[in-house]
């Protein structure tokens, strides 16, 4: 999920959860409905009605955006994928899918999907809107048509990241069988689509339409963003396709027992070795000790503190198999924003895999043309 972000709920084993981001959207939403467009569509109801509709629709809206989030996600389980997480955010919904598509037509249901559940939620709120005659219910029903209709199509521009980016990178894919290639182009399909929007935002802020353009301008700049790391992330995945963990790694061979002092592990271990943390291990891996354990301890009282009292156990570390695709243990370190994860081969400590470790492989491997 997203930093900063609460979870809710889990269906199907997919962790739902909002960003605080979130919190504006409900707010500007329910605010702009309540005071300018329902009181412009229904005169005669009152000002609790109004605050009231708006927040139920704000609510309806976050069900919309769900819905068309999950459907990718179940579309992705029964093509083989794993749904990890739904966050829902600023900018809309981010589905957290893991596992490479391996063919086509995978990426292109998982993508349209989404989209065409829009548009069936759209179709039932305009539906209800025709069957059932209540001004309220009619206001609310309206705006679902509206927001659901604009929600699909504009996910169908061919722009990747956006579901009508990923449904082209899967014609393209199909078309010249190469999916590094189609994600390239698709990729920059999503750049100019960025900027047609940065522009058409331009032109709305300096004709007097500030917050629309405004609004319009900083989702054509996430939109921007997220192409780049999108063909950027499907570089890495590309190079290191084939590469495993215990190929990048850099084996350890200094490790420390849990009885030692701090002042020992300092001047024996973390400057001899220029080193910032170091195995503790007492016939197995017990634990870890890191600069930040040490720092906790004053210096004074160095020579007396052993490592086995400050270090951090076994259970609080994150570890991967050696013979694990480097995928995983990139994953890993995005998961926890952590510099390094440990890599273990049985019951066997390897040695620390560092972020640094993995962009050193890739530059090669990109220098290389591997």
């Amino acid at each position: 999920m997203l930093n900063n972000s609460v979870r809710l709920f889990t269906i199907r084993g997919i962790e739902i959860g909002v960003h605080y981001s979130w919190l504006i959207v409900f707010a500007l939403v329910t605010w702009s409905l309540s005071v300018y467009v329902f009181p412009r569509e229904a005169t005669d109801l009152s000002t609790v009605d109004y605050w009231v509709l708006g927040a139920i629709t704000s609510l309806l809206l976050f069900a919309s955006v769900l819905i068309h989030e999950l459907s990718h996600s179940f579309v992705a389980l029964s093509r083989g994928l794993e749904a990890k997480s739904i966050t829902l955010f600023i900018f809309g919904g981010v589905s957290n899918l893991s596992g490479d598509a391996e063919e086509p037509s995978t990426e292109f249901w998982v993508a349209i999907v989404g989209p065409l559940a829009s548009f069936v939620l759209a179709a039932l709120a305009w539906v209800l809107a025709a069957v059932v005659s209540e001004p309220r219910f009619d206001l609310v029903a309206s705006y679902l048509v509206y927001i659901n209709l604009s929600l699909g199509l504009f996910n169908l521009v061919p722009g990747f990241p956006l579901d009508g980016g990923r449904v082209l990178r899967a014609i393209l894919w199909r078309a010249t069988g190469d999916q590094r290639r189609a994600t390239t182009w698709a990729g920059n399909a999503g750049r100019v689509v960025a900027w047609g929007m940065f522009a058409i935002g331009g032109l709305m802020v300096f004709s007097g339409q500030i917050v629309g353009g405004v609004w319009l301008a900083a989702i054509a700049w996430f939109l921007h963003s997220a192409a780049s790391s999108g063909v950027q992330q499907q570089v890495l995945e590309s190079r290191l396709a084939h590469v495993k963990v215990g190929d990048v790694v850099k084996p350890v061979e200094v490790s420390v027992m849990p009885g030692v002092s701090i002042a020992e592990l300092i001047d024996d271990y973390l400057l001899p070795y220029n080193l910032r943390a170091v195995p503790v291990v007492d016939g197995r891996l017990v634990g870890i000790i890191t600069v930040g354990d040490v720092m906790r301890v004053p210096a004074a009282a160095r020579g007396g503190v052993t490592v086995g009292e400050v270090m951090g156990g076994r259970e609080r570390l994150r570890s991967v198999a050696a013979d694990s695709p480097v995928q995983d243990a990139i994953e890993l370190l995005t998961e926890d924003e952590s510099d390094e994860v440990v890599v273990m081969d049985g019951d066997l400590f390897v040695g620390f895999l560092t972020q640094a470790d993995v962009m050193r492989q890739l530059q090669l491997r990109e220098a290389l043309d591997v």
